[in-house]
């Protein structure tokens, strides 16, 4: 493979937070063992100044400086720092429901002096360019706008919750999902989003949604691909269980609407042989107590709420479990389920978003996404299948552990690294 000089634009990069800090620093350190990498990234959140910096520097110290990478900090501008503190108020002031406009104004101020600053390099100086993160469609930066082939990706944010999902999730969500939807609309329909996808060389999509959209402009351009991976410091271990024992099921995640558990209560409750069961749930948040009433109300029994643990606890919990449940209907690419495929869980979840990239027939069940009385349907059958075919669960145990060196993120950033140089 021709080693390359490449200019990556990842706004949060650093080696110690998750989220998208994870997909910037795996990604980006990793893609310096094939090319030579430039990253702009900026210097910390808009109101964490340098926290980013400060990581990378320690890292640097303790651990060396990586061969092949050069990092260049572009400073938050002061109006993105001014939307950023506007924002904070305004979220306090509403309880969380407005958040996105001002966010995602002094995101657009970011990437502006990004451009500057790769200008300021020598765009002459790379042979390409790479959007990396933030992975929202909604703002893909202005490397596109220079004469040098543009990669983009792995995107996500146009999935949208089919309406019977967000009236059954509440009023509150409903009108969420329905601001969101049009928003959606209206921003792939603009000249900046259609531009960059007519630019670009080549783009990873997380979710069909994302695939969909950008082959209808430019057929070709675009791959699925997750984008984050398992964690590389879990070793998992085959799940045994041959019926006679209860079957042990995890279910994780913040305890608001869209995470959706009552599909889980409701699809246990309709079991022939509900008693076969243990369920560890793990999270809290402002649905904990209503959930807790439908399980009540459903004489559900074997169900242990474990709370919100610290991390290393809580991979504890899962790593006991034999299947992961996973009920959200709204998600990038959830860590949890990678998680579990890390730890050889199998993984019964729903057949949309990433999850539908992450998990096939050798490591999991897939629930279609139809409406909520189906998937409460399909959340039963895939339980007793196992109930009733317990080898199942070693076999797809041992297909979780396969799926997760796949989805691994060397072999990842490999994959982004050949399409360079083939798309050149």
């Amino acid at each position: 493979m021709k080693r390359l000089r490449v200019l990556i634009s990842s706004h949060e990069f650093s080696p110690d937070q998750g989220s998208e800090c994870a997909v910037g620093w795996n990604i980006v350190t990793r893609m310096a063992a094939y090319h030579d990498v430039t990253v702009l990234c900026a210097d910390g959140p808009a109101l964490d100044k340098n926290s980013y910096r400060d990581a990378v520097s320690r890292y640097f110290v303790q651990h060396g400086e990586i061969p092949g990478l050069r990092v260049v900090y572009v400073e938050q501008p002061p109006k993105t720092l001014r939307y950023a503190s506007i924002n904070r108020k305004l979220m306090v002031l509403t309880k969380g429901v407005w958040g996105q406009p001002l966010f995602f104004m002094g995101l657009d101020e970011w990437h502006r002096a990004a451009l500057k600053s790769a200008s300021d390099l020598g765009l002459q100086n790379f042979d390409i360019v790479h959007q990396l993160t933030p992975i929202s469609f909604l703002r893909p930066g202005y490397l596109w706008t220079t004469d040098k082939p543009f990669f983009w990706g792995p995107i996500c944010g146009m999935y949208k919750v089919p309406r019977e999902f967000a009236a059954w999730s509440g009023p509150k969500s409903q009108l969420l999902e329905m601001l969101r939807s049009a928003n959606i609309d209206r921003e792939v329909s603009t000249r900046r989003f259609k531009s960059a996808v007519l630019n670009a060389k080549f783009i990873w999509t997380i979710t069909q949604d994302e695939l969909q959209r950008v082959s209808a402009l430019a057929k070709e351009k675009a791959t699925p691909m997750i984008e984050t991976a398992p964690p590389g410091r879990i070793v998992g271990r085959i799940r045994k269980y041959d019926g006679t024992r209860q079957l042990r099921l995890c279910w994780s995640g913040n305890h608001l609407a869209l995470k959706a558990l009552p599909l889980l209560l409701h699809a246990l409750a309709r079991l022939s042989e509900r008693q076969k069961i243990v369920l560890d749930v793990l999270g809290e948040g402002p649905e904990m107590f209503h959930w807790q009433g439908i399980a009540k109300t459903l004489s559900l029994s074997g169900i242990t709420w474990l709370g919100r643990l610290p991390y290393d606890a809580a991979l504890q919990i899962m790593n006991r479990a034999d299947v992961l449940i996973h009920t959200s209907f709204r998600e990038g690419t959830p860590h949890v389920v990678l998680e579990a495929l890390g730890w050889g869980v199998p993984v019964i979840c729903h057949d949309v978003c990433g999850m539908a990239t992450a998990v096939n027939d050798t490591c999991g069940i897939k629930v279609p996404f139809v409406n909520p009385e189906r998937s409460i349907q399909g959340f039963c059958e895939a339980i007793e299948s196992l109930l009733k075919h317990p080898e199942q669960v070693a076999q797809l145990s041992e297909g979780a552990l396969q799926r997760a060196a796949e989805l691994s993120w060397d072999a990842k950033v490999k994959q982004m690294a050949e399409a360079y140089t083939e798309w050149l």
